[in-house]
């Protein structure tokens, strides 16, 4: 998610060694009630007529904290709501539930303002409405796994919401615009299925990073992305209008993020070792949101991202295509054969190095991040036919802008970017071309790998 970030002096890129809402709780009593923490000039006490309580009740009304009438085979209410009635025993409901709700209550206080969204619901039917707003799996159906299915299943969902709204992962404290955009977002996913499935799945796949050993946060990822891949491909084939833009560029951008995302550490499973273009699905994806961009662009302006697009484009023009070789390092001209007559028609990597060219003045911390991530969303077709074929001087410049985002410290970036940078330098290092060699030398600087002949000159024995 693009933003801006204030333009510094360059400096000498810095070498690494080896290689390596909660919501407000409505206050449901009567108009003649105390207020809360009031205390009353004298008890008074009602008799209460005496009732059974419903212990053998359906799975639903318990979720929902009704009495249920425990008519079988459905309730009432059940046949009443026209949902599923379902008699199955279930576990206990997990300690941690009350602590999600307290964690929402004392972590959002903003929140709870008489004009947030959901101002007057109590996190219960927030809980609620999370599931029939997702249409989660029901108990009774066996063709899911047990995880999606169980009464767990809800309380997940409420930790991955509150996961996305707070954990540091999200929180992107120096970048404001995109701050208070992410908090839109999940206030327009309570009307959105497909949104708040990307949320839910962001969510849930960054917990996947924090806990990889937790089988059930992997399941659930992997459900919630299906669901919005599904959703989205779907809406997508719709008119797109000023009406759902703001939702199709949140999801577009959520599943951006989600492609480049790559668990482990391992060069060898780069697009350059392999014949299957698939392989660079990663990076073409990226692409995305300027094809939905280019749809919407009569209605740009009144977008909740209105901002945060516009601020990414200031400190560079990233639409400088002029021909020739001026202002571009001689070095990377010469490998990608630039001539003075050379346009971005006639040659697919004249305007990739324009664009490298304008980044590498930057300040190589995070908090370039934003300007660096407009790079990817640029790259046209023919510039990607070029990395499928391998060709050296695109190879060369995806390694550089992969060198440059080895500094960004985002959980969903920083091992794709080490991974096929190093992949890159592993796959030109033996290269006869003393040029090659000479400029794979700051990309496998930034992503810590030694090249061959780097190891040669240092007098390092090879394996």
């Amino acid at each position: 998610m693009d933003d801006m970030h204030p333009k510094t002096r360059p400096h000498s890129s810095k070498y690494v060694q080896g290689q390596n809402m909660a919501f407000r709780i409505s206050n449901y009593k009567s108009k003649n009630s105390l207020a809360h923490g009031s205390e009353p000039s004298e008890q008074i006490y009602h008799s209460r007529r005496p009732h059974r309580k419903s212990r053998g009740g359906c799975v639903k009304c318990k979720q929902r904290r009704v009495k249920c009438d425990e008519a079988k085979p459905h309730c009432v209410r059940c046949q009443k709501h026209g949902i599923e009635c379902d008699y199955t025993s279930q576990p206990a409901q997990p300690q941690n539930t009350n602590n999600i709700v307290s964690q929402f209550v004392k972590t959002n206080p903003e929140l709870t303002s008489i004009d947030s969204l959901a101002s007057s619901m109590s996190l219960i039917i927030v809980a609620d409405k999370l599931n029939e707003l997702l249409q989660l799996p029901s108990a009774t159906d066996t063709r899911l796994p047990r995880v999606l299915t169980d009464a767990t299943a809800s309380t997940r969902t409420m930790e991955a919401l509150h996961h996305f709204h707070k954990a540091p992962a999200f929180e992107m404290e120096s970048q404001t615009p995109v701050r208070i955009v992410m908090g839109k977002m999940v206030e327009l996913a309570f009307e959105t299925p497909f949104l708040m499935h990307s949320i839910i799945a962001a969510a849930t796949t960054h917990l996947c990073t924090l806990h990889p050993e937790n089988k059930a946060y992997r399941i659930s990822a992997a459900y919630h992305w299906q669901q919005t891949i599904n959703q989205y491909s779907t809406e997508v084939s719709k008119t797109i209008t000023h009406s759902n833009m703001d939702k199709l560029y949140s999801t577009c951008l959520m599943i951006s993020m989600h492609s480049f995302l790559q668990e482990t550490f391992n060069p060898h499973t780069s697009f350059v070792f392999t014949t299957d273009p698939t392989a660079l699905t990663w990076l073409r994806l990226q692409a995305g949101l300027r094809h939905l961009l280019a749809r919407t662009q009569p209605w740009l302006p009144q977008s909740m991202w209105w901002t945060v697009f516009m601020e990414s484009r200031d400190p560079l023009d990233f639409e400088d295509k002029r021909p020739g070789r001026v202002g571009l390092d001689p070095d990377l001209a010469d490998l990608c054969g630039i001539t003075h007559d050379s346009t971005v028609e006639s040659n697919p990597c004249l305007w990739p190095l324009r664009m490298l060219m304008g980044l590498l003045p930057f300040e190589r911390v995070s908090g370039s991040f934003g300007v660096y991530n407009t790079f990817m969303g640029r790259l046209e077709n023919p510039f990607y036919e070029c990395l499928l074929e391998k060709e050296v001087p695109a190879l060369v410049l995806l390694a550089w802008w992969l060198g440059l985002m080895c500094c960004v410290e985002e959980w969903w970036v920083e091992i794709r970017v080490r991974s096929e940078c190093t992949a890159i330098c592993m796959f030109l290092e033996d290269s006869c071309d003393p040029l090659v060699l000479k400029l794979l030398e700051f990309p496998a600087s930034c992503c810590g790998y030694l090249l061959r002949h780097e190891q040669e000159r240092a007098g390092i024995e090879l394996v």
